[in-house]
């Protein structure tokens, strides 16, 4: 699958690849966004038994905006919207050549400016020589401060190669698994105009009870990843999470990690004040932060006085929202 995002209208630009040209086909997907500049831009494909993808797409804007074009080269099922600000109007329309996600907003500020769209799709999987390919690519056409992408395969999904690395691309992804998925993941941070993500998963699925081998590789993966995410939340032991949050803090940068620590140690609940004090950042570094990863659904806040907020760490819950 193609994806790209951009303003006023999508380039897609792919860089030839000798392992994606070799290894992972991508079909063709090419969203067009117009709009302002994005400070996040997070990816949730699931991939399901019967070769549908639901996806995920969330948009968070720097700048408010009142309507917003997304061009896919793919039909678009079952569309759903959340947002967090008053009114988002959504419809898709579909052609021989794709879809187009037309949005109309009315109250987007800069504090609430998060669209979430939901969608199905189908045909985005090819498969050859007992092997199932998904690939996207998301051409960049404005800046973008953060891009986080996350890949799930079916329930009884495999990485095809021995080495885990061979099986995606680019191959500085991260394994993860919420229980009865392999999940891989990646983060992009200050994102060009000239740059391209292209993110590719080969898999296989064991199709019959005498496939024994197969069925031992799905079991001893998915123990070795339960093993793996039982340790991090025993050691990490007074603040509640799942293994979908263990992926979320994996990516967060040194200041980031910082702030959920500080969280942490003051039992899930502390003033924006001893922040400051306990992280040596100044108040506009902290509050920006915060903001951040109160956008991402990491942290929330409560005012505590007029000029004060209480810093909240929230439990973040694993599920296939939209199904």
């Amino acid at each position: 699958m193609k994806q790209s995002i951009s303003w006023n209208f999508a380039v897609n630009r792919v860089k030839q690849s000798t392992l994606v040209t070799m290894l992972l086909a991508v079909i063709m997907i090419s969203p067009c966004v117009m709009g302002a500049e994005l400070e996040y831009y997070g990816i949730e494909d699931t991939i399901k038994d019967d070769l549908t993808v639901h996806n995920n797409v969330v948009l968070k804007f720097k700048q408010p905006i009142g309507h917003l074009d997304y061009n896919a080269g793919f039909r678009v099922y079952n569309l759903t919207t959340e947002a967090n600000f008053p009114f988002a109007d959504c419809r898709a329309s579909n052609s021989d050549s794709g879809s187009l996600i037309a949005c109309d907003f009315t109250g987007m500020t800069t504090e609430n400016n998060k669209l979430t769209l939901k969608f199905n799709t189908k045909d985005a999987i090819t498969k050859k020589n007992g092997n199932y390919r998904f690939g996207v690519s998301y051409g960049v056409d404005v800046p973008m401060e953060r891009a986080f992408i996350v890949i799930k395969l079916p329930e009884n999904g495999i990485l095809s190669e021995q080495v885990a690395n061979q099986s995606f691309y680019p191959t500085d992804g991260y394994l993860a698994s919420d229980g009865r998925r392999i999940m891989v993941y990646w983060e992009r941070e200050n994102i060009t105009t000239t740059d391209d993500l292209i993110f590719s998963v080969l898999y296989s699925m064991p199709g019959s009870r005498d496939d024994i081998f197969n069925y031992i590789i799905v079991f001893l993966t998915l123990l070795i990843l339960g093993v793996m995410v039982a340790i991090a939340v025993y050691m990490k032991r007074g603040v509640r999470g799942t293994s979908t949050q263990k992926v979320v803090e994996a990516v967060l940068n040194k200041d980031e990690r910082t702030i959920i620590s500080i969280v942490k140690r003051n039992g899930g609940k502390v003033g924006q004040k001893v922040i400051v004090k306990e992280s040596d950042f100044s108040k506009a570094k902290v509050s920006r932060i915060v903001k951040s990863l109160k956008g991402r659904g990491i942290l929330a806040t409560e005012p505590i006085s007029g000029r004060e907020n209480r810093v909240i760490l929230k439990e973040v819950k694993t599920g296939e929202e939209g199904e």
